[in-house]
């Protein structure tokens, strides 16, 4: 038996957890009951599609069904579970069909349209009949038909003049149809659409043929083949350890996760929530299972990459998954943040690994160094910053392999933005020499040193003979490495096709400094794609988030000016709400307020209280406000440093912890003006690289308002933020 089951069919299950153990049952009969006497077969009378069906789940719900049996072959579309009126009212409105223009399987919702249709007639009645105004799309019906969108859908588009309008119909249609529409609103081409999403096989759209439709890239965003080979993997679907991510993807993602050869590094880039790390993860799947290679899937922070490896071993199986800390098995992948595959390397090659000194002990031996310098002159004074001399020592000195002070003086400096005479490199260099070789009495390092050690050790090749390298790397929240990761990375694995695979948003920068991947030997020019389509984010939300970063330029990994042009969302929600207070402690009563106010909504909208994320700028922020949360009897986590969440009680994290997170509901707070950016941070970073540090913390701003699934608040005490959009910060 083949079991096809729709994503609709799958959100379902969510609604009612104890359906999902129902609906392994209902299955489980379905393939062992030649008969289907105990599912209650019935026809909806009236039906759209004759092969329609609806059957018992229990005695309050029925499925909706389409039967596509063979002789000899059993073969079902699930399509939906509902309540038993609901059930046969769906059943009797819907029609399975191969689209006669490209072969794609789809499931049409007739009466959804009509339903749109008549909704946003009544709303605005004058919308389709104005000549005035702004048309949405500047198509013809006969333009859209051609590209395979159904009639009554394009008839409707052509006349739209609003957005809003157009989202609503995006909702009711298939959902290639609908990624259509607001591919084509957003700029996108018929041409594009054409190559995306033509047909697969001409032999397919001439023969109905559903079994081939099924497996066109655009129906396998919507559904999902499962046969009776698996039992295990049908009930772990089933029951919810399944995740849409897993098996829907959109042909842009599937084009790039599954092609069998890139001729050498590839550059995946896309905004938030645009599923970078669903198709890194797909890729090191797929990449395990070609012959036995060495697979190696890192990112910058240990957090990420445990959820990479728990997500890795649900879409391959724990077996795919490599547990030790050397190279994987071949045919395995390891799964590893970036810092602890360096400290591996060292570990092999030297035999021991110096202590590795925190960030924040690295900056106070760096004022050390700079203050202990003799006869320093103001100038000098303001020149050496932490900041400053942190960053010179690690894309300059280490990103460049220097070791002595002649290499430094002849050093290309570009893109460092202070400019240095010949007198001022001196002095850097000696307040540089300083920090080092006090750390070398200490037996110390930092992170960027040991890095930096670890990619020598590969350049070395009687070294690199001792320590683990790999055939494929993959790279996730590749903008956030720093050059010596660039430099290591490069190195750890040999150039050939399919090498080197990178996932990078250079708009959720955060950590890393502006490179360009060219400056270290990683070549991607021809073999770069983006993704614009949003999973995560409303389009309300995503708007209000592209909001934040007007008036920063952003420059990617290729050296290039960096935009959000075509970014979209399908889903639909409310507006963020902006909210000021007069005093922190204000401030603090309104969170608790937002957050009561969610949690005591109705049972069907409600959200879980570890759905709920509160995003803060600094430690102290966090912990004062979690304190405050638990006085007013709310259960709170706070997530510190790398543990792992326990998802017991609202989320409160700072900013940079909830890298890579997203919650249903966000609370960002103190997002005021002396807070984003960090006045601290502002006064202890030289002038010149004071752009920078105001760049990285808009950033962060937004990579902040990008973790809300369904809705955003935004609060602060005092003068809101700078980068808050102007008109919503001054509406309040």
């Amino acid at each position: 038996m083949s079991v096809v089951f729709s994503k609709d069919f799958h959100k379902d299950l969510e609604v009612d957890g104890s359906l999902k153990s129902k609906a392994w049952d209902f299955v489980r009969k379905l393939s062992t009951d030649p008969d289907l006497t105990g599912l209650d077969f019935k026809k909806p009378q009236g039906a759209l599609d004759k092969r329609v069906r609806t059957a018992r789940v229990d005695l309050n719900y029925r499925a909706v069904l389409f039967d596509m049996s063979t002789d000899g072959q059993s073969f079902y579309l699930l399509a939906a579970i509902k309540p038993h009126d609901d059930a046969y009212t769906l059943a009797a409105t819907l029609e399975l069909r191969v689209n006669p223009v490209n072969g794609i399987a789809e499931v049409l919702r007739h009466q959804d349209v009509r339903d749109v249709m008549h909704k946003q007639t009544q709303d605005h009645p004058q919308s389709a009949t104005s000549d005035e105004l702004r048309r949405v799309l500047p198509y013809t019906v006969a333009e859209l038909t051609g590209i395979g969108l159904i009639d009554e859908a394009a008839r409707r588009a052509v006349e739209l003049t609003d957005d809003d309008a157009l989202q609503e119909l995006c909702l009711a249609v298939p959902e290639w149809q609908g990624d259509v529409l607001l591919q084509l609103a957003y700029g996108g081409s018929l041409d594009e659409i054409r190559e995306l999403y033509g047909p697969a096989d001409d032999a397919t759209v001439a023969s109905d043929d559903l079994g081939k439709a099924f497996e066109h890239p655009a129906a396998r965003m919507q559904f999902v083949v499962v046969t009776d080979e698996n039992d295990d993997e049908l009930r772990a679907m089933l029951e919810g350890d399944f995740r849409a991510w897993r098996t829907f993807l959109h042909p842009d993602q599937r084009a790039v996760a599954y092609r069998e050869r890139w001729n050498g590094a590839f550059r995946l880039s896309g905004g938030a929530g645009t599923g970078k790390t669903v198709v890194a993860i797909h890729r090191a799947a797929f990449l395990s299972r070609q012959g036995r290679p060495r697979v190696l899937l890192t990112t910058f922070t240990k957090t990420l990459a445990a959820q990479l490896e728990a997500d890795l071993a649900q879409l391959a199986g724990p077996g795919r998954v490599s547990r030790t800390s050397s190279a994987p098995e071949p045919g395995t992948v390891r799964v590893s943040g970036v810092d602890s595959i360096a400290r591996a390397i060292v570990a092999k090659a030297d035999g021991h690994v110096p202590k590795v000194i925190t960030d924040q002990e690295a900056d106070r031996r760096w004022e050390e160094a700079a203050r202990d310098l003799p006869d320093l002159t103001p100038q000098e004074a303001n020149l050496l910053t932490v900041g400053f001399l942190r960053a010179e020592y690690g894309n300059v000195v280490l990103a460049q392999e220097i070791t002595d002070k002649q290499g430094y003086l002849k050093a290309p400096r570009k893109g460092r933005g202070v400019r240095l005479n010949w007198l001022q490199r001196t002095r850097v260099w000696a307040a540089m020499e300083l920090f080092t070789r006090r750390l070398e009495i200490d037996g110390a390092t930092t992170f960027t040193a040991l890095v930096a050690r670890a990619a020598r050790i590969l350049a070395d090749p009687e070294a690199r003979s001792r320590v683990d390298t790999f055939d494929h790397v993959i790279v996730d929240e590749g903008q956030d490495l720093h050059a010596t990761h660039w430099l290591m990375l490069r190195r750890l694995v040999s150039r050939a096709p399919n090498d080197l695979f990178i996932c990078e948003d250079s708009h959720q920068r955060i950590y890393g400094e502006r490179l360009t991947l060219s400056h270290f030997g990683i070549d991607v020019r021809g073999r770069s794609r983006k993704l614009t389509l949003n999973y995560r984010t409303t389009r309300q939300n995503l708007r209000f988030a592209l909001q934040i970063l007007n008036g920063g330029q952003v420059v990617d990994l290729e050296g290039e000016n960096e935009n959000q042009a075509g970014y979209r969302s399908r889903l639909s929600g409310l507006e963020p709400v902006l909210r000021g207070a007069a005093s922190a402690a204000a401030e603090h009563r309104l969170a608790v307020e937002t957050i009561n106010g969610w949690l005591g909504e109705p049972a069907s909208t409600r959200p879980a209280p570890d759905s709920i994320g509160v995003l803060v700028r600094t430690n102290r922020q966090r912990d004062d406000l979690a304190r405050t949360l638990r006085q007013a009897g709310l259960d709170v986590e706070t997530l510190a440093g790398d543990s792992e969440a326990t998802h017991k009680g609202v989320q409160v994290a700072t900013m940079h912890r909830a890298k890579g997170m997203e919650f249903a509901r966000v609370l960002v707070a103190d997002v005021s003006d002396d807070v984003l950016p960090s006045q601290w941070l502002l006064d202890a970073t030289a002038e010149e690289d004071r752009g920078d540090v105001e760049q990285r913390e808009r950033l962060l701003l937004y990579v902040a308002c990008t973790r809300a699934r369904d809705q955003l608040v935004v609060t602060w005490h005092g003068v809101p933020s700078r980068y808050l959009p102007a008109r919503s910060a001054e509406s309040l």
